[in-house]
């Protein structure tokens, strides 16, 4: 279910005083499968751009696509049901009273028999890690807060969605909280769910995504496979990106006269050649 742009720009307030073009004439595809990663500084427009893409906000001028669907046009709520969205600390909405009717509650009005309902309830535990016989009948409220936003999550899978766009996920997990999550999506990713993962964790995006689209002002100004993409030093520091540990490392090198490919951002690709050098 391929996610395509097409001449896209939004603005906030159109036509008064107040008027913030937060997306300007984006014009990008993302295909079925892809793991993509936006990012940019803060107000670069991403978090528009994401839900520009879910249908939660329509175009000033353009077209948003999902799967050749204009977003725009009426009756595309099955279209929307195989979008799943997770903001930034979705846990927070979090709010009815045990985990199952929580992670049940995308599927009201789907018209589901309630067997099935239970599968997917059981299913979506599963894949985010909670058991259902454990933490099926507790208060969500009642979990650690990375238990909470597997639940979260859960409740954006249960749709079955074929692509998930992600809000900086991430913030405000621990460093335990943030790999396991990680892991989930690239499982996700595996398995034929497309990702849009909308993050300033330079880190996990070296890690993870296979493809880069950096904003500056609403627009798109690199368009790149990952390593190539944090090749792009200065351009990359202009639009208030870091590099990954890993480039940071190779970087360094550089500078006392060791020679590195310039695609090196992840540290599978970086350790063979710390051990090359070790060696000499």
């Amino acid at each position: 279910m391929p996610l395509s742009f097409e001449s896209v720009s939004f603005s906030y307030a159109p036509g008064t005083a107040f008027e913030v073009a937060a997306v300007r004439e984006v014009t990008v595809r993302i295909d079925d499968g892809e793991y993509v990663a936006v990012m940019g500084r803060t107000g670069s427009g991403k978090s528009t751009l994401s839900m520009l893409g879910a249908g939660l906000l329509k175009p000033t001028s353009g077209r948003v696509l999902i799967d050749n669907h204009d977003l725009a046009e009426g009756r595309l709520s099955a279209i929307r049901r195989r979008v799943g969205v997770v903001f930034q600390y979705p846990e927070r909405q979090l709010f009815e009273s045990t985990v199952k009717r929580d992670v049940a509650f995308a599927l009201r009005g789907a018209h589901l028999p309630e067997d099935e309902v239970t599968a997917r309830v059981h299913n979506a535990l599963c894949t985010v890690g909670l058991d259902p016989d454990e933490v099926g009948d507790s208060s969500p409220l009642a979990l650690s807060g990375g238990q909470q936003r597997r639940v979260a999550i859960a409740g954006v899978l249960v749709t079955r969605p074929t692509l998930l766009i992600l809000d900086e996920p991430t913030a405000g997990l621990d460093p335990a909280g943030r790999s396991s999550f990680l892991e989930l999506v690239d499982s996700l990713n595996a398995t034929g769910t497309t990702v849009v993962l909308i993050s300033h964790d330079s880190e996990a995006v070296a890690e993870h995504a296979d493809r880069l689209l950096l904003l500056e002002d609403g627009q798109i100004v690199l368009d790149s496979a990952t390593a190539q993409a944090f090749g792009h030093v200065d351009l990359l520091r202009r639009c208030g990106v870091g590099l990954p540990p890993a480039a940071q490392v190779a970087q360094l090198l550089k500078t006392v006269g060791r020679k590195l490919p310039a695609d090196v951002c992840r540290y599978d690709d970086l350790f063979p050649h710390l051990l090359t050098l070790a060696e000499t």
